[in-house]
């Protein structure tokens, strides 16, 4: 069963999801009051409306009781987002995803009710500085606003030596939770079992603390 989506804001951020998503094989309803985007994105997406998200008799008019989640992408005004999460959560959809440009913001959203709080610019600038520091390591992706999993060549220090030898958690406060070698990805990697030069590990843990592991 595919999985339906309302995303509300069209910006450069909303659209992008709106599209990733819609790629992805959900069912997508996109809104914004700016005709212009919403005619941009109507043939990308299963549907798109041009409706004021913080108007509550027009968001009760277009289906997203039906909806599994709803993404408020909008963030520079903060009462609308507020109005839409109010709006969205009376109507009953299950989770929310907002989008805010600072903790205050995610804050004030998250005790209205939203379910999960994203910071895109943050978590973007982050990821360049992250990439910029540390040249070998590979952001997989983000689990959270603060954990990540990353993938990192087996270091010098690391060869023939196993992971209960190194022990990541005490010593990085990271989670190795697969090795990707010759024979493709294992993910249980035996703990006692000697790590190689051209194997990979794949690490989860605290972005605060994968930072650290690149110096």
């Amino acid at each position: 069963m595919k999985k339906s989506v309302a995303v509300l804001g069209l910006g450069k951020f909303g659209s992008s999801i709106a599209r990733s998503l819609a790629k992805g094989g959900a069912e997508v309803l996109a809104v914004d009051k700016d005709e212009d985007l919403v005619r941009d994105i109507a043939d990308k997406v299963t549907c798109a409306v041009c409706v004021d998200i913080s108007d509550k008799e027009m968001m009760n008019n277009i289906g997203l009781e039906g909806m599994d989640a709803v993404v408020i992408a909008t963030a520079e005004h903060l009462d609308s987002s507020v109005m839409a999460l109010m709006i969205v959560k009376e109507i009953g959809v299950p989770y929310v995803l907002a989008k805010a440009d600072g903790t205050l913001k995610g804050e004030i959203l998250k005790r209205v009710g939203a379910d999960e709080i994203v910071y895109p610019e943050e978590e973007m600038g982050a990821r360049i500085a992250n990439n910029l520091l540390g040249g070998s390591m590979t952001d997989l992706f983000d689990l959270s606003a603060d954990t990540s999993i990353v993938k990192v060549p087996a270091r010098k220090e690391w060869i023939n030596k196993s992971l209960v030898d190194i022990n990541f958690r005490g010593k990085y406060n990271v989670n190795v939770i697969a090795i990707e070698g010759e024979g493709g990805v294992d993910g249980a990697p035996d703990p006692t079992k000697p790590i190689k030069d051209e194997e990979n590990l794949v690490l989860i843990g605290k972005k605060e603390d994968l930072i650290k592991l690149r110096k």
